[in-house]
This record gives structure tokens, sequence and C-alpha cells, in this order.
């Protein structure tokens, strides 16, 4: 089959695999990327999509593009599938809370997503919640929403033996500060770790960055090591291999019971154990005490327990990260995620 994918390129990692899975699985694939200012985007795509000349059987429009699908949709009877992984209702007003609920910034949220989820015709979602989710809110046939699971760059995620643990006992906590993050869930954890030979690095920024600044400067654990700038593909995996644990998201927030992020998929690619909260969007992928462990949402004393029990139980790390290492490899590389997704549009 003959596919064009319309994607913005690196900036967002839920397209790549697709993008390299398609062309492992003999599928030809024309690559519409192109890297431009928020308010150039959709009339660059148009420009280039009407000069295009070549054959192709279905168009796939790349993650963060929701408008993009009923403008291509005026020129084009060909399959669209949506790469939505959720809704821009959920990222906007469930996650940031920008608005509140039937405001008028929720509403627009929410007629975007409406006219590109039914212009679509599949729409691409991260877990089965997500897909009963979308299917209430806006009405979605079900038949035309696909579960699929996220990926990873195969050319950045890759685990490396040569690379080796900390002396110290490093906790890892990557990713945006948003509020389903439990970033702050992690500073608490750091200082009531203080003092038993446990460093947290902490990598990331973003909405609650004036909350984590606060309690930072209030709690100032000494164990916890912070990097905000931005770092290379290669910096961060080395960063992720050379930890002992990889933080998933740890908030008691709604979205949990639906979204799964990036973090945990690399973290699997990379043999690196992943402590997550009980989140129920995770344990569609995850099973507790077999391919993750897991501890309370929202709370610090029990993520501190577990990770003290960790630390003194090696055995039982090993056990998870070749258990994760394993699915990973069974299930979620590349080739074998874009294999279903292809089967499923076709």
């Amino acid at each position: 089959m003959k596919f064009l994918y319309t994607s913005t390129g690196d900036k967002y990692p839920p397209d790549k695999h697709l993008l390299d899975g398609l062309k492992e699985n003999g599928h030809e694939v024309f690559g519409l990327i192109k890297k431009t200012r928020e308010t150039e985007k959709y009339s660059e795509f148009l420009r280039r999509f009407k000069q295009e000349t070549r054959e192709y059987d279905a168009i796939f429009v790349g993650y963060a593009l929701p408008l993009l699908v009923p403008i291509l949709r005026l020129f084009s009877r060909k399959k669209i599938i949506f790469n939505a992984v959720s809704s821009q209702y959920e990222a906007n007003i469930v996650s940031r809370g920008i608005a509140r609920p039937y405001s008028l910034k929720a509403s627009k949220s929410w007629i975007i997503d409406f006219i590109s989820f039914h212009f679509s015709s599949y729409v691409l979602l991260e877990s089965n919640a997500q897909i009963d989710f979308v299917r209430k809110l806006f009405f979605v046939p079900k038949k035309k929403l696909i579960r699929s699971w996220m990926g990873i760059d195969e050319n950045v995620f890759f685990f490396d033996p040569a690379i080796k643990k900390n002396t110290e006992f490093t906790v890892l906590f990557r990713g945006r500060f948003l509020p389903e993050s439990g970033i702050l869930t992690v500073i608490e954890t750091a200082k009531l770790l203080e003092d038993k030979s446990i460093r947290f690095l902490i990598i990331g920024h973003g909405f609650l960055y004036k909350e984590v600044g606060a309690l930072k400067e209030k709690l100032s654990p000494k164990n916890a090591t912070f990097i905000s700038h931005t770092l290379s593909p290669k910096e961060i995996r080395e960063y992720m291999l050379s930890s002992h644990i990889s933080l998933g998201q740890l908030a008691n927030h709604p979205r949990l019971s639906r979204t799964l992020p990036c973090k945990l998929f690399e973290s699997l690619a990379l043999k690196l154990p992943y402590l997550t909260g009980r989140n129920a969007g995770v344990l569609e992928l995850l099973k507790e005490d077999e391919t993750c462990l897991a501890v309370n949402p929202g709370d610090a004393n029990d993520l501190a327990k577990k990770i003290l029990f960790l630390k003194e139980h090696p055995e039982i790390l090993q056990k998870i990260e070749e258990n994760g290492y394993a699915l990973y490899k069974k299930k979620l590389t590349s080739k074998i995620l874009a294999e279903d997704v292809a089967k499923k549009i076709l």
C-alpha cells in the first residue's frame, strides 16, 4: 500500500514509530513533513498537499494536526487516518485546566475534536478507555476508533548494556510538569528519602513550573537534582539507562484512567523498571508486579516505601525490567504496531 503521511517531524513522538513501522512492513510512505510556526502550519500543509502528484491509497494525519483533517477532506476522498492519541478537549480542559467545562474555550476545543473525529475515516487512540471517552463525549461510531499503542523512536531509545547504572541508587522522573504527572508528589517523596542514599534526578519543565519552584524552595531536598534545559536524545537515553527506576505519572487525576505517557514505552525499550501510579490507562497494557511496579496515586509515603523496598530488593527490579523488555519486543516495536494499524484500516 501507498500512504501519504502528514506530520510536524520530530516535534511529537507519536508519529515516528508509524512512519518507520509502515516502511518496515513494505508499504510506501510519502512523508509530507513540515516544521512551521503555528500560524503557518495548516496553510503550508494545504499548499504542499495540492502540489503532491504521487499516487497513494490513504492519508495519515499526524498527531496535533486536528484541523488538517477537515481541510484535507475537502480535497480528497481517500481514507484519512488521524493519529489523534487523545483529544484537544482532554489536553486543554481536563489536563491543563485552561478553562472551565462549558466555557467558550472549552466549547472551541470540543468543536475542533468533534469535526476532526467525524471527518476522519479512522481515529487512532491510546487506550480502550480513551476510545470509550471519545465515543461518548463526541458521539463517534466505535467502528472508526482504533486503539494504537504509542511506540517509540527506535533510533534513539534502544537498550545498551555498555552504559552502566549509577553507583548511587537513582530514581528518574522525566516529563512535562503537568497536573497529572505527579511531579509535586515526587519532590515530597525525595524529601522523605533524603537520608536513605537514594538520588532523584528530575528532568522536565512546563505547566506547573511555579508550583514546582515553590515546593522545591520550601522542602529543599538535598538528594534531588533538577535539569530544566533541553537535552539531546542521546543525553536523555544515557540518563535513563544509568538510572535504576523510571517514574511514571503519579498524581490522583481523572485523565490517568485513559492516558499512557511516552516515557512508559521508552522505559520498556531500555529495560528500565517502570514505577507508576495505579492508573487504569497504564494497566490496560502493563501488569502490576509483572511488567511494572505501582503505588497509590498522589501518595508520597507509599511511593517512598516502594522505592526503599526496591532498593533493598534488586532481584525484583531485575524481574520487572526483563518482563517489560520482553513485552516491548513482543508487542510494541514499530514494525508490530504499524502492522496492526495497517491491518485494521485495510
